[in-house]
């Protein structure tokens, strides 16, 4: 410890004396930054000149060949101005100072490896051309292998030296924990070290892979299965347990969560998981583990091949993009060198906040912020002609199932004529692909949203089979994290202290992220051939009872003890379990083994395409019985409440049973 301290206030008294010539915010790295080229020459002049001295050592000092009668410095001192001008030509022609130092790797010997190799070359026929041909031909080779060392121990050094003066003498805050000892625990360990997380200091790693156990990983040893979690806080004293196990799935995800808060200790998390495999600089700081977190389970590719090729310089046009999918859309659309991506919805501040976040993360991605509800043909004419979108995806809609039960025309306009307006206009503006976002509840729809979207659907396909545009459907169930979801809910109500609310004991629904479920979107999008109807696969259906107990569990309280469960019924339009596919469609395998195909032959006929209309002006001006009468017509699996009163409005059904 006291060699430690005696290095630390070293480097404590450069740091200020640095300070002091060029502020107080400047270190070694960033002063080096400043005058990089310069620093460059310096060094690698510096080089040149030491290691063409030790090769003539190397072969005249410490060799027993002819050490008496030869007189080597002659040529050292008449040469070494040559080799080091032509050594520092080839070092700026192959723009070794413009190589990264601090973040200094493998790729960058390679360089390096080069610019020594080309000027050794260029150097042997100079120098003997010098000496008439009377030279060691020898020190040349062994002057190339030595620079070559120097130079890359010189780039390894200025990192090494670069994370003591940013690490040592730092406060260590908290011993933490690293559940994880893969590459993302790695690469967080390596942040914690250096300069990138000074205030954690990691004492162990825990993973429950058997040849791990005992190893050292950045010189912390791993202590084994995260079963021992307890064992091992105590151990080592540590103060807080930082997770960094981003492949993990849910249930084993749930299972750790568990085990950690039997330590007692808080819990943290870096900022996004899933991009530490990726790059080791994103790991800057780790802060409180907080249930949402539960909801990010595994990474998402952005760097799909297929998607990227599908999406690379087109325009894009989404609606209802500043909704839950259609924003994540959005995000992922403009990673992917969009030329043009114009996003439409007509809420005002949702709009807003999308045009303030993509504006600093698109790139070269030319963005448009269009206000504009689907509903209104002119206005939606307006988009199509100014913008000309090659590809559309269509997520618009309205969705929440009890409140359309309740105002049905005002799902029938949005999600029928919606629909219908943004399908014609692809179809007169000659876009490549539509692509509707369904749902699970237009699957033998009990509800008059999963009614009208099951029409939309049907829309679609008719659309599909008139038009050279690519029409296809991608349906999906629920989605983790969206506005209104069951998991905002419930965290809702934890964190106020209310009863969770769960509708019925065995009612179960299909989730999925919605990173997760935009990323198999557009790897669908990129496989539409026209009139297909893709299905996202959803894995198992959740129990919501189990769900809201186990958000409760991980709040670290006890279900039915600290936070009661209350069963309240099912809602108007509700199922008990949800559907993804019909009797008939009967979905096939793609070549994604989360996608399934089913055949597209739902369509409207040409007499029920004519009731489309009636549904839409019926609704339009509020006739019930008529619009119910088109609902049954173009659905018939729809149910509405139940079988015995499908054909009674939802609002006559309420004053039926009232009276």
């Amino acid at each position: 410890m006291n060699k430690i301290s005696t290095i630390s206030h070293i480097f404590q008294r450069l740091r200020s004396v640095l300070s002091r010539v060029y502020g107080e915010q400047s270190n070694f790295s960033e002063i080096v930054r400043r005058h990089r080229r310069f620093f460059c020459i310096l060094l690698c002049g510096g080089i040149s000149l030491t290691s063409f001295l030790l090769a003539f050592v190397v072969r005249y000092e410490l060799s027993n060949l002819d050490t008496a009668t030869i007189s080597w410095t002659t040529w050292f001192f008449k040469t070494v101005g040559l080799v080091v001008v032509v050594r520092l030509a080839f070092f700026q022609i192959f723009n070794l100072h413009k190589v990264t130092w601090r973040y200094a790797g493998a790729p960058d010997v390679l360089p390096v490896f080069a610019s020594v190799l080309v000027s050794s070359a260029v150097l042997i026929p100079l120098v003997l051309f010098v000496w008439d041909g009377f030279f060691p031909r020898s020190v040349l080779a062994i002057d190339a292998i030595i620079c070559f060392l120097m130079l890359g121990v010189a780039r390894f050094s200025f990192r090494v030296v670069d994370d003591l003066m940013a690490g040592y003498g730092a406060s260590r805050q908290e011993k933490v924990l690293v559940v994880g000892a893969g590459a993302a625990g790695n690469l967080t360990v390596r942040a914690m070290l250096t300069r990138g997380l000074v205030e954690y200091w990691p004492v162990a790693f825990l993973d429950d892979d058997p040849h791990k156990v005992g190893i050292t990983i950045q010189g912390i040893p791993v202590y084994g299965p995260i079963k021992n979690i307890v064992e091992v806080a105590k151990k080592t004293q540590a103060q807080a347990i930082v997770l960094a196990i981003p492949t993990a799935n849910s249930s084993d995800f749930y299972r750790v969560i568990r085990l950690c808060k039997q330590t007692g200790l808080p819990l943290k998390t870096t900022p996004d998981l899933n991009q530490i495999l990726r790059s080791s600089n994103v790991v800057t700081r780790v802060s409180d583990f907080k249930l949402e977190d539960l909801l990010h389970r595994r990474p998402i590719r952005s760097d799909v091949p297929e998607i990227q090729e599908f999406l690379f310089g087109r325009r894009i046009l989404v609606t209802g993009a500043a909704g839950s999918i259609g924003s994540e859309l959005c995000r992922q659309i403009a990673e992917q060198g969009t030329e043009h991506l114009v996003c439409v919805d007509k809420d005002e501040n949702g709009l807003f906040r999308l045009e303030h976040e993509l504006k600093h993360i698109c790139g070269n991605t030319r963005l448009t912020f269009f206000l504009g509800d689907i509903k209104n043909p002119v206005r939606m004419e307006e988009v199509f002609v100014t913008h000309r979108p090659e590809v559309v995806f269509h997520a618009a809609a309205y969705k929440h199932v009890p409140v359309l039960q309740h105002h049905p025309t005002e799902a029938i306009l949005n999600n029928v004529g919606g629909t219908l307006n943004i399908a014609e206009l692809a179809d007169q503006h000659g876009v490549s692909h539509f692509v509707l976002i369904s749902t699970d509840k237009a699957v033998n729809p009990t509800s008059v949203m999963g009614a009208t979207k099951r029409i939309a659907e049907r829309v679609v396909r008719s659309c599909n089979q008139r038009s050279a545009t690519k029409f296809n459907i991608i349906r999906f169930g629920n989605v983790l994290g969206s506005a209104g979801s069951v998991v905002e809910l419930f965290l809702k109500q934890i964190r106020q202290g209310q009863p969770v609310t769960v509708t019925h004991p065995d009612i179960e629904r299909f989730f999925m992220t919605i990173p997760e479920a935009v990323n198999l979107v557009l790897y669908s999008a990129t496989m539409g051939q026209g009139g297909d109807t893709f299905i996202l696969d959803m894995g198992k259906p959740v129990k919501i009872a189990q769900l809201a107990r186990q958000m409760i569990r991980l709040s670290g309280l006890t279900p039915e003890v600290d936070v009661p469960i209350e069963f309240t019924g099912l809602r108007p339009g509700e199922k008990l379990y949800e559907e993804l596919w019909t009797d008939q469609e009967k979905p096939l395998p793609t070549t994604h083994p989360g996608i399934l195909i089913a055949p597209g032959e739902d369509a409207l006929s040409g007499i029920l395409s004519e009731e489309i209309p009636r549904l839409l002006q019926a609704a339009s001006r509020n006739d019930r019985n008529a619009y119910w009468t088109s609902l049954l017509v173009l659905v018939p699996t729809f149910q509405g409440r139940t079988n015995g009163e499908a054909r009674i409005p939802p609002d006559q059904t309420a004053e039926s049973n009232a009276s």
